[in-house]
């Protein structure tokens, strides 16, 4: 392996990183949580709290991922200080559907996923929102924020400006809930309008004021009946909160707009609710790769820069193991033709050349490219001695030797043939194969019999989705079709190299 470039002075750059996180961390109190890590669908949780106690506000961006002021205001609220009250940031609540910059994620539009689920098959979607269902009871208010086409005027103005239009609105279920067997009123309308005016006192054009949009989606002559199945309805109905949508137009282009507008909103509903806070600044410069952490083979990881190439010999394993830019969340590798859109902490055994894009949300932020290197000799090696592969072995000889898996939190290792316990409604991820030919670990495809993963295409590669075995599994896969064991089936080009076996117990 040789490397084309420059290599970054990486001892110095970390130590300047770690610094910052340091002094960050002594400013404000953030309990930060990440779900379905290293996945297309990772989940980042921040729970800010204030130095006097208060009210919480869950504030939720990229529900859908073709409204970017929405995610990029949202993550301006993750690391910021308050002085009294509590915030719960999801600056990127379906990553997926960001990454691909669509409404929809892997099966369809995730704000419309929070009514009440049947005992039919769940996916990966849904466990996103069964944890955001949870943040949800924990708070007193939500605050969704989106973007909306045209402007909504409950008049007739034009094709752009009519009350089907959702820009420039902050929309709510009802005018008056009444929470049931308390009697207790929540006066969302009042609030939304109390919201509305003070915001646009502070908003010199007139084009960009907010209007107030009442869905009544309660009523059986709604005509947003869809809006039953979502975040907000959940948040009124189940959890007894106030829940608004802010929706900014698609019409207003400039986006540092749009993210003042979202954040001016979101800064009225703190204060009408006691929460004190310093503003989160004005982050929008250009995303730039500073470099990437890669690890080749057992070695220790590097750094590479921008724009750097890395020759490699076949049967090379690379890992990335980081990405540090000029930001810090929302950042992705992606490995071409290889793996999913998020590929940090993945494995790939090289073959051929290709290159590592890096991305911050959907925006390409930097690269480096991967090549073939007929010509390696040891003095050339750059950062390390070459390993080489076992040449006794062929691919005839392949058999799974251990499967690695995690059991509600806890990781367990599985020896080929082997027989695991899991209870009946247990949270199952399979991790990774280990093979007797350690060039292939990663070329192995591994299927759950009874589970299907939420993606578009299914290549019954199961590895990394974290399964509900409560609910993703079908009965009828099961051995003997009793529900009780599922086996898991590892092949290599089609051909079975290895076998496990799963068992629910009660």
């Amino acid at each position: 392996m040789k490397v084309f470039g420059t290599l970054c002075e990486i001892a110095v750059r970390i130590g300047v990183f770690f610094l910052c996180m340091a002094a960050s961390a002594a400013q404000a109190q953030i309990d930060h949580q990440v779900f379905f890590a290293a996945t297309d669908h990772e989940l980042n949780v921040y729970r800010i709290t204030g130095a006097e106690p208060g009210n919480t506000m869950m504030i939720i961006g990229g529900i859908q991922g073709d409204e970017p002021s929405g995610y990029i205001t949202a993550d301006l609220y993750a690391d910021i200080n308050l002085r009294k009250g509590n915030l719960i940031v999801i600056p990127r609540a379906n990553f997926y559907s960001i990454l691909s910059k669509s409404r929809n994620g892997a099966n369809g539009d995730m704000n419309r996923k929070f009514a009440e689920q049947g005992a039919g098959q769940r996916g990966l979607e849904d466990e996103i929102v069964a944890v955001l269902k949870k943040l949800i009871n924990e708070s007193d208010v939500l605050v969704n924020l989106h973007e909306g086409s045209g402007f909504y005027n409950p008049q007739w103005v034009s094709d752009d400006e009519n009350s089907k239009r959702y820009g420039q609105s902050i929309i709510y279920d009802t005018e008056i809930y009444i929470v049931p067997e308390t009697e207790r009123e929540i006066k969302l309308g009042l609030l939304a309008r109390t919201v509305a005016q003070e915001a646009n006192k502070r908003i010199a054009n007139p084009r960009h004021h907010f209007r107030t949009n009442n869905h009544d989606t309660l009523s059986q002559s709604s005509k947003h009946t869809e809006q039953r199945k979502s975040a907000s309805y959940f948040a009124l109905t189940k959890a007894n909160i106030p829940a608004f949508g802010i929706e900014i137009s698609k019409m207003i282009f400039d986006l540092e707009t749009k993210i003042r507008l979202h954040k001016l909103v979101v800064n009225v509903m703190m204060e009408e609710f006691g929460i004190e806070l310093d503003a989160p600044g004005r982050v929008l410069s250009e995303p730039k790769l500073d470099y990437l952490l890669v690890q080749v083979n057992q070695n220790h990881p590097f750094a590479l820069c921008d724009g750097t190439t890395l020759a490699l010999r076949s049967g090379d394993k690379v890992t990335v193991r980081d990405v540090i830019a000029n930001y810090e969340r929302g950042l992705v590798a992606d490995i071409a033709g290889f793996g999913k859109a998020n590929d940090i902490d993945r494995t790939l055994s090289f073959s051929q050349p290709t290159r590592i894009v890096v991305r911050k949300d959907s925006a390409v932020c930097g690269w480096i490219d991967l090549a073939h290197d007929q010509t390696v000799r040891d003095e050339n090696m750059a950062v390390r001695d070459f390993v080489s592969v076992e040449k006794s072995l062929s691919v005839a000889d392949l058999k799974a030797e251990s499967l690695s898996v995690t059991v509600n939190g806890a990781p367990q290792l599985v020896a080929n043939s082997g027989t695991f316990l899991v209870p009946t409604g247990g949270k199952l991820v399979l991790e990774k194969v280990k093979t007797n030919i350690d060039m292939l670990n990663g070329e192995v495809v591994v299927n759950l019999k009874g589970f299907v993963p939420p993606r578009s295409v299914n290549d019954g590669n199961d590895l990394n989705f974290p399964i509900s075995l409560r609910h993703d599994l079908w009965q009828k896969y099961s051995e003997n079709g009793k529900g009780r064991r599922y086996p898991i089936i590892v092949t290599y080009l089609d051909k079975p190299v290895g076998k496990f076996m799963l068992e629910l117990v009660d």
